[in-house]
């Protein structure tokens, strides 16, 4: 069974190929979609090297269903390395640490608002081993713009760009427990400065309607570039 799924070939052997190096207790996965990219090669290799399990979280209720449905018809062997959590991640990361409060691999692809990802990583951070791996979609396009000068300006972190699709893929290894005064602070200005962008302020002071009315009236190579950071 072929489910649909994002990430290239590239970018999904080098998920697996962390799996396989790693042989994690515990992965995490924010943005599950349909299950066929990240979600259910991941649990092949951990079905592989026959170590841990996968936790997916997914927010919207129809996709969420759905998915599951797929993973225990594509994948019945290696569902028993599978956890899915339902809801945003910022309320479900929170809790899920209670339980697992350390967590080696993790892989974020939610939401499309930059934000999204800053505040998963900040959640996260203290929970990920030396050693421990992140890695992050889209980092070319809005959605992560924000999250990979934020982890290169931190000096604790090992990162890597992989400019390998349109939306590129970037990866973290954890060099260090804490980055320096120093680095910390950097980080804090870069991400201020990106926050304080006029399409990043327009996108959050605008109400909602009057953001939709203005990208409808743009061409469509402008508007795609505006909503999609392209």
């Amino acid at each position: 069974m072929e489910i649909e799924g994002q990430l290239n070939a590239e970018e999904r052997r080098l998920l697996m190929e962390a799996v396989e190096r790693l042989k994690p207790e515990t992965v995490l996965e924010v943005g599950t979609y349909l299950g066929g990219g990240s979600t259910i090669h991941l649990l092949k290799a951990l079905h592989r090297c026959d170590c841990g399990r996968l936790w997916g979280v997914e927010a919207d209720q129809s996709i969420y269903e759905k998915m599951i449905q797929n993973i225990r018809q594509a994948a019945p062997d290696a569902y028993g390395h599978f956890e899915p959590l339902f809801g945003f991640s910022q309320n479900v990361i929170p809790e899920w640490l209670k339980d697992h409060p350390q967590v080696q691999l993790v892989f974020l692809d939610g939401g499309n608002n930059p934000q999204e990802q800053i505040t998963e990583f900040c959640l996260l951070e203290a929970h990920i081993p030396v050693g421990g791996e992140l890695f992050s979609h889209d980092v070319k396009l809005r959605k992560g713009k924000w999250l990979r000068p934020y982890m290169e300006h931190l000096d604790n972190w090992k990162t890597t760009f992989y400019d390998i699709s349109d939306e590129g893929l970037f990866h973290g290894r954890k060099i260090a427990e804490r980055p320096t005064p120093a680095s910390r602070s950097a980080a804090k200005r870069c991400l201020l400065k990106l926050k304080l962008q006029p399409a990043e302020l327009a996108a959050r002071v605008l109400p909602h309607k009057v953001r939709a009315g203005v990208l409808r009236i743009l061409p469509s190579k402008i508007s795609r570039r505006l909503s999609d950071g392209r």
